[in-house]
């Protein structure tokens, strides 16, 4: 998604989770591999409140079974009226849904998952070129119960950072790279959760109203846990795939699919094969504040 012009056309950062923690191993990324994919994270947005609701379906398969998993994740975005040493400030925030079945157990549970909120600032460089960075932190939710323990009672720190560049023939480009750092989880005392950095990266053509273009990710642990069974396992994982979308006057709705090209030690262990996603989003402006009045000239 592309901002040109202060009213009418807008985009937003958001944020999204996939992870399966808990007393078990190999959990995936708490910020999920893709969640920021030709979001323009670096690209300042008219002021305003923004909602986005972002959802997919993934299907990660193994030699020996199969996991599906449904992912809902609305975001609020506010662009706020101020700025800062040079920068807009933007803040974020998230509640993420998540409902994950084990094909090969049997067993299938669904769950709010962590939420999540940031705030950080973005500027404008000039000749197209924009960069931003946001910190914030994913809140711990316990819900590690049930069949398959969907939720993380800890804290991660979230680092976002992004580049964006945009040319005046209807090419945007951009790269987002998120740090995920864990605390313990306080169901068991001791950290589960994996360090991790994300990045997400797109090459979009806007040609009118429509969007086409390339799509990828890829993300890594960075420490070693139970999680990844003190760095015998470590997660690791590159996916590729492409992205149309339509802008039906100030909504934008996209669609987009990746499928992985590198899957190491995916969650879980015994099922973490490659997966394809396939995804839906959609963008919409609430609130705008009005433009200032233009001034009174007395004429004499």
């Amino acid at each position: 998604m592309r901002i040109t012009k202060l009213a009418g056309t807008t985009a937003l950062c958001t944020m999204a989770v996939l992870g399966i923690t808990g007393t078990k191993a190999f959990a995936d990324t708490v910020s999920p591999a893709g969640w920021t994919m030709n979001l323009p994270v670096a690209v300042v947005l008219p002021g305003g409140l923004y909602f986005a609701d972002t959802g997919y379906y993934m299907n990660r398969q193994s030699g020996i079974g199969r996991v599906d998993a449904e992912v809902n994740l609305p975001t609020l975005v506010w662009s706020t009226p101020w700025d800062f040493l040079g920068g807009h400030v933007e803040a974020i925030a998230a509640v993420p849904e998540l409902s994950v079945g084990d094909h090969t157990a049997g067993v299938s549970d669904t769950s709010f998952y962590n939420a999540a909120a940031l705030i950080g600032e973005v500027w404008n460089l000039g000749s197209g070129w924009s960069v931003s960075e946001f910190a914030g932190a994913f809140f711990p939710v316990n819900t590690d119960v049930g069949q398959l323990g969907i939720g993380g009672n800890f804290w991660t720190f979230t680092d976002l950072a992004g580049i964006a560049y945009n040319t005046t023939d209807g090419w945007s480009l951009g790269a987002n790279f998120t740090l995920g750092i864990s605390g313990n989880n306080a169901s068991y005392g001791y950290q589960t959760q994996p360090d991790t950095i994300d990045v997400d990266f797109s090459a979009v053509k806007h040609i009118d109203k429509w969007e086409l273009g390339l799509v990828g990710n890829a993300s890594t642990d960075i420490s070693n846990t139970v999680g990844n069974d003190y760095g015998n396992y470590r997660y690791s994982q590159v996916a590729l795939g492409g992205l149309v979308g339509y802008t039906f006057g100030s909504v934008t709705a996209e669609v987009f699919a990746t499928r992985s090209v590198l899957a190491n030690n995916q969650a879980p262990l015994s099922l973490g094969g490659p997966d394809t996603r396939v995804w839906g989003r959609i963008i919409i402006p609430l609130w705008n504040p009005p433009a200032p009045a233009a001034p009174v000239v007395a004429k004499y």
